[in-house]
């Protein structure tokens, strides 16, 4: 047989073979069928649930983290949820699970706690730069979290930032200090043997231009110096700025080579100078600073937008200066080596903008457009907006009529001028408005369909713009979050219906329903878990609104006692998921000293030696959470050269189990006034309970003895010197804070009213009413052009003692006189003797001095009022005025304020300046 057909049996022959086990297995199938089937294996049930963190027993809330519990079948996917619960919290590395047992097992989930850097130390020299090794270790923070990985980060960090320093080749070695029990790690870096190096020359390569003397003296480092680059570096930059004032804007000066003598301990430095062109600025026609043009210039840029950008800036300055028809024109001429940029300007004359008119303006009443862009009404003397402002107002115009529905609106400005005042033109081509025709809400189930709607901004009839579609998806997307829904896909279409009507159909396609099914805390080592739970505004069974998840993690926060919180959502199941909260405890003890100046009286002189000035000094101490329920517990101690005081507070978040914050005081004090001097001892109990965003209401009752030191003024009923009386007092505040800014406020109102009850109980001699009441109001006239008006009265009946007396005069209410002296003096004395009724307003414009100092600020005021001895004394033509003028400096603590008043009404008094210097607002 040939070896072709031996070849073709042998391949027909196997291709028999699968044919035959095919035929074999279908003739088995019947009797395979036919055996005895064994008994299905019943799935194991999980017998035991235990948790060991870093080798210890777990504590009892991980428990509650894990889904699979005790009794349940047991099965992976359950234990790889509850993995995934446990790392959500974020406080473990590592978490594995132990498993023993067949038909009953036991599981022991072994965690490996996330450690939190608690300190980081440096040792190796006195001499070493700490500030700069902390800033430079980015790696290992204290409160961040800890890692063995990022250890060698850390060194490598540490160690540029020696050498940056010269501290060369210094070795670095970490010792981690691990605080199982508090979750915390301690950093202590040792630092070996380094080496430093002497400069022994700097050379100069490139075109230098200048002498290499001016720039040798211009470096701090010299031959023979200690090498630290990063202070070679910094020279460097400011040798780089010394050619940008030359003209050179683009000049590169680096460090080309550094040659290291390492057995002599020497460095010889080369440094690398590219000056590149010169870049000359003139602006021709008006004085502008060139620095405006300089920014622009420092990189390769499109050379037309240079120009562009360089007249839109100058333009800018002018106009802010008052030359609204300022115009100009720019080019670029080229000379070898040199590029000249040049505006030359035509400014016209300067003009104050003191009307604004409209025309083609139909949609909007003119009072309407004026508020949206910021224009206030007519001020004599004063521009109702600067030129600057003045040109950005047609855009916002624009846009105030685009979000209204009219795409197609258009407005130019146009200036006609009369003598040194100007009138700004808005002329309007409004164009046709596009509305919304109809709104179609789809797939709405779970709710109410007029609910929903209700929660979207866009009605039927409105105008037509295009980004509040997309808002109202995205109000809609929070509605259904902020009820626990999840997974909720909300879609938008919009049609034209008819020329400039529009249909917006929404289609939700609704998520699922989740509700709480357990509350896990975590983090806690000496927060009490009850002290959490009570500040959540979720608890097991309420749906997972993410606002309410958002408003526990404020309330968390407002506590004060965590230097971070975290609420987050673990899902358990399709319907339900854990709300798991981490918290990572901060510093509990605070402590600070600080130390000024003062006078007793308002200073003589802006010369502060011929002052009689002494120290005023606040030492304070607070421990924080107090036995882990939030509370607090702080020693403040005053001293001055007119007053001293001491103050025990105990603070806490609830009074009662009501979310009321609660303030125990107990306090010693002593005080030194005009006409009398006073010790005082008492303790008080103050709640407050803030009822919405900037209304608050505070409570006091207070036991106080005094005793007075001194006394200036005739004896009254219970002013009797040297012998103390008591007073039993029980008060009532409202304050509603609308301002933009509690220390530097330009917009928005405050108002407070304070009623005290002083009466005779357990011995006390005291028994009057007392009622005060303010109202500040800030309002911005322009830019930086800011009015303010405080109002103040108070009113009392009864036996007052001085103490409690109204008074006025001074920098923070009457600016006409000296502290306290406003009103009734004593005839034998005259000394002030303070009143039982007071009215005060304060009238101040502050404007801008220098467009360069937008901290600095000057002032014109006008304070009117008077203090009465008795409520029936009360006559306006008793009033007197002060005015005055002053400077303001914005500090983060309130404006530093100097004024100078002068006393209008009383005749003794005219043309005599009283000066004040204080901080913060007038009060």
């Amino acid at each position: 047989m040939s070896k072709f057909a031996r070849d073709f049996d042998r391949r027909r022959a196997a291709g028999r073979l699968p044919a035959l086990v095919l035929a074999a297995a279908a003739l088995a199938a019947p009797a395979v069928l036919a055996l005895p089937r064994p008994l299905e294996r019943e799935a194991p049930v999980v017998e035991s649930v235990v948790v060991r963190a870093d080798g210890r027993a777990g504590e009892q809330n991980m428990e509650e983290l894990i889904s699979i519990k005790k009794g349940d079948r047991y099965a992976l996917m359950a234990v790889d949820r509850s993995i995934k619960q446990i790392y959500g919290t974020g406080l473990f590395a590592d978490v594995r699970v132990l498993r023993s047992g067949d038909d009953r097992v036991a599981l022991t989930f072994v965690l490996t706690r996330r450690l939190t850097v608690r300190r980081v130390d440096f040792r190796g020299g006195d001499d070493l730069p700490q500030t700069k090794m902390r800033n430079g270790v980015e790696a290992l923070r204290p409160g961040t979290f800890f890692s063995d990985d990022k250890v060698d980060r850390a060194v490598a960090e540490l160690r540029d930032v020696l050498a940056g320093e010269g501290y060369f080749g210094a070795p670095v070695k970490a010792s981690i200090e691990r605080d199982l029990e508090a979750s915390g790690a301690d950093v202590v870096f040792e630092i070996g043997s380094w080496k430093r190096y002497r400069i022994t020359g700097i050379a100069f390569e490139g075109a230098v231009l200048v002498s290499e003397r001016e720039l040798r003296e211009r470096l701090r480092d010299k031959a023979g110096d200690v090498y630290v680059p990063s202070r070679f570096h910094t020279d460097l930059q400011k040798l780089k700025a010394r050619y940008a004032v030359l003209g050179y804007q683009r000049a590169e000066v680096e460090l080309a080579r550094e040659t290291f003598d390492e057995a002599a301990g020497q460095v010889d430095l080369a440094v690398s100078v590219q000056p590149g062109e010169k870049i000359t600025f003139l602006i021709r026609g008006a004085d502008v600073p060139a620095t405006i043009l300089t920014p622009i210039w420092e990189e390769h840029i499109f050379e037309e937008w240079g120009l562009a950008e360089g007249e839109a800036r100058i333009l800018t300055a002018l106009r802010r200066r008052g030359y609204v028809f300022a115009a100009l024109s720019s080019r670029i001429e080229r000379l070898e080596n040199e590029v000249r940029i040049i505006y030359d300007v035509a400014p016209g004359d300067r003009y104050r903008v003191d009307r604004v008119e409209f025309e083609g303006l139909s949609a909007f009443p003119p009072a309407r457009i004026l508020d949206e862009v910021g224009i206030s009404g007519k001020m004599p003397f004063f521009a109702l907006v600067d030129g600057e402002r003045l040109f950005e107002i047609p855009r916002e115009i624009e846009f105030l009529y685009l979000k209204n529905g009219y795409a197609d609106c258009r407005v130019e400005l146009v200036l006609k001028s009369r003598e040194k005042a100007a009138t700004a033109i808005f002329v309007l081509t409004e164009g046709a408005r596009r509305t919304v025709g109809r709104i179609e809400l789809a797939g709405v189930a779970l709710f109410a369909p007029e609910n929903v709607r209700a929660a979207m901004a866009g009605a039927e009839g409105g105008g037509f713009y295009p980004p509040d579609v997309g808002k109202d998806v995205e109000r809609i997307e929070a509605f259904y979050l902020n009820r626990g829904v999840r997974g909720t896909s909300v879609t938008s279409e919009v049609r034209e219906i008819s020329p400039g009507s529009f249909a917006v159909l929404i289609t939700v396609v609704e998520g699922r329903a989740v509700r709480v099914a357990e509350v896990v805390v975590t983090g806690n080592r000496v927060t009490r878990k009850k002290t959490i739970l009570r500040e959540l505004r979720l608890r097991p069974g309420d749906p997972v609104s993410r606002e309410r998840v958002l408003e526990s993690k404020r309330t968390l926060e407002s506590l004060g006692i965590f230097s971070e919180v975290k609420v987050d959502e673990v899902s358990v199941s399709p319907e339900t998921a854990n709300l798991v909260v981490t918290v990572r405890e901060g510093e509990r003890n605070y402590a600070s000293l600080g130390v000024g100046l003062e006078t007793s009286n308002e200073p003589r002189s802006l010369a502060i030696w011929e002052n009689d000035i002494k120290l005023r000094g606040t030492a304070e101490f607070i421990r924080a959470n107090i036995f882990g329920i939030a509370s607090q517990i702080s020693l403040v101690s005053q001293f001055s050269l007119v007053e001293k005081r001491a103050v025990a507070s105990w603070e806490q978040p609830y009074f009662l189990g009501i979310p009321m914050q609660t303030i125990l005081n107990g306090w010693l004090e002593g005080e030194d006034r005009k006409s009398f001097g006073y010790d005082r001892r008492g303790f008080s109990l103050n709640v407050v309970k803030p009822l919405s965003p900037g209304f608050v209401i505070l409570g006091t009752l207070s036991l106080s003895r005094t005793k007075l030191t001194y006394l200036e003024i005739a004896e009254s009923e219970v002013d009797r010197q040297l012998f103390p009386f008591s007073t039993a007092l029980a008060s009532a505040s409202f304050i509603r804070d609308r301002r933009d800014d509690t220390f530097n406020p330009s917009r928005g109102t405050f108002m407070s009213f304070v009623g005290e009850w002083a009466f005779p109980v357990l011995g006390t001699e005291s028994d009057y009413l007392k009622a005060f009441f303010k109202y500040q109001y800030y309002y911005p006239l322009m830019a930086r052009l800011n009015f303010s008006a405080t109002a103040r009265v108070g009113l009392g009946r009864g036996r007052i003692p001085v103490p409690e007396r109204f008074f006025a005069g001074g920098s923070n209410s009457f600016r006409g006189e000296r502290i306290d002296e406003l009103g009734p003096k004593d005839p034998q004395t005259n000394m002030p003797i303070g009143g039982k009724a007071m009215v005060l307003l304060n009238l101040e414009m502050r404007f801008p001095l220098f467009p360069t100092l937008s901290d600095l600020s000057g002032a014109v005021f006008y304070d009117i009022g008077q203090v009465f001895s008795k409520r029936k004394d009360f006559r306006f033509f008793n009033f007197q005025g002060a005015v005055g003028f002053g400077l303001r400096y914005r500090t983060p603590l309130g404006p530093f304020r100097f004024d100078l008043g002068w006393n209008v009404d009383d005749p003794k008094k005219k043309g005599r300046p009283f000066a004040f210097i204080t901080i913060g607002n007038v009060f």
